[in-house]
């Protein structure tokens, strides 16, 4: 593979991250299409909206624990089995959350049951078959991979709204399921094959390396640093975007309107940075990626109110977010071996989404105090500036963190 070229990889692979596109997306299916269903159960069945939510805060925790799993398992049987295995069940279990019929509990329970297998089909699965397989266009591979969570945010709100239009909000969680698989299925049993899917490709020699000192190493406690600021930092703002810009004197439509560019943003940022990252340093590209947010707080601290302002620093964080999944999922490629790459970086992005959803509540709570979020933005400055000493701190090169040792019997 070190031999090949970028244009051979994409000639021969191209279907790979096109697949996994596509199914990393059904992480996406949930989150955001959830909204739309929001106001029809909420108003069915007397929830408040923060009750309907509340199920976020018990499924990211089961991400934490149940994600490392997946990941080893993904490191012991491959990913296009893990893949596989999780399909029906995903599916199966999406269209239960229809089933809701007005207790609280119950529809916690249906989450719970839903995010046990949603795990099976995070983007730990659909990325560790690229990264096996892609070296020479390993970035702009990635980036097309996890360009599905941009899709899936665009497409899966949309669809929600029609199906529930058409069929009740009941009949659109099995409709949504089964327009994902009847796309997903035959992509994956054609062509998803990862590095360890052995029945597709040449048997290769495995190793076991121990995972004490990669978890030990500087590379993964600077990735977990530096992506926790950052994302905790993103999504604070992201979260209170709206509101923030309402407080300097806009109006809801026009707030919105300016917060909905982040996702235009976002795919740019990914696609170009999956090109920036095979061609130029990924240190300079890093570094700079991390500090587009904080130029972001500025504009919104010294000129609130501006609508130019405001695109210009939504245009910057909606950059930085496509690009900081790429430069992490990157530079942990480089730095851990396939062999217990599924398990690291499931670990990694566990403890990402913990401290992602640690940034709305510090934000609030700023505002909360202040009556401002000046406070936050100071905060964001400081956590992104951080992250990106972070990012020039930690080993960039291809070396693995541990040598392999011979597989025990």
């Amino acid at each position: 593979m070190g031999t090949t070229t970028a244009r051979q990889e994409w000639a021969l692979m191209w279907p790979l991250p096109l697949a996994s596109t596509v199914g990393v997306s059904s992480g996406a299916m949930f989150a955001f299409s959830s909204g739309v269903f929001m106001e029809e159960m909420t108003g069915a069945f007397g929830w408040t909206r923060a009750q309907f939510s509340s199920t976020f805060v018990i499924m990211m925790g089961l991400g934490l624990f149940l994600g490392p799993a997946v990941g080893w398992l993904i490191d012991r049987i491959g990913p296009r089995r893990v893949a596989l295995i999780g399909i029906l069940p995903f599916v199966v279990t999406f269209s239960m959350l229809g089933l809701a019929s007005g207790p609280l509990w119950q529809w916690s329970a249906l989450c719970v049951l839903f995010a046990l297998f949603q795990i099976a089909l995070g983007q730990v699965t659909w990325v560790t078959a690229v990264i096996g397989r892609f070296e020479a266009s390993r970035g702009l591979a990635l980036a097309v991979t996890l360009a599905g969570l941009g899709l899936g945010s665009f497409v899966w709100p949309q669809l929600a709204a029609i199906y529930i239009e058409r069929l009740g909000w009941r009949l659109a969680f099995p409709a949504m399921a089964l327009t994902w698989m009847i796309v997903a299925l035959p992509l994956t049993l054609a062509f998803f094959y990862g590095a360890n899917d052995r029945s597709a490709l040449p048997r290769q020699k495995q190793v076991r390396r121990p995972y004490g000192p990669a978890l030990r190493s500087r590379s993964f406690i600077g990735l977990v640093l530096a992506g926790g600021l950052f994302a905790s930092a993103y999504f604070g703002l992201q979260v209170h975007l709206a509101p923030l810009l309402k407080s300097g004197g806009m109006t809801l439509t026009s707030a919105a309107g300016i917060v909905g560019l982040i996702g235009i943003f976002s795919v740019i940022g990914r696609l170009a940075t999956g090109h920036l990252l095979d061609h130029l340093p990924t240190r300079l590209i890093g570094v700079v990626a991390f500090l587009l947010p904080a130029v972001s707080a500025l504009l919104l601290m010294l000129l609130p109110g501006s609508v130019p302002a405001a695109i210009a620093a939504v245009a910057l964080l909606g950059l930085a977010s496509g690009a900081e999944l790429d430069i992490i999922t990157f530079i942990a490629a480089r730095r851990f071996g396939r062999d217990v790459f599924g398990s690291i970086y499931a670990l990694f992005m566990a403890i990402i989404s913990v401290c992602a959803s640690v940034g709305p509540v510090v934000a609030g709570s700023l505002f909360d105090a202040a009556g401002s979020y000046h406070g936050f933005l100071v905060y964001m400055v400081a956590a992104v500036v951080t992250a990106a000493a972070l990012i020039a701190w930690i080993p960039i090169s291809s070396e693995r963190e541990t040598a392999p040792v011979p597989a025990t019997a």
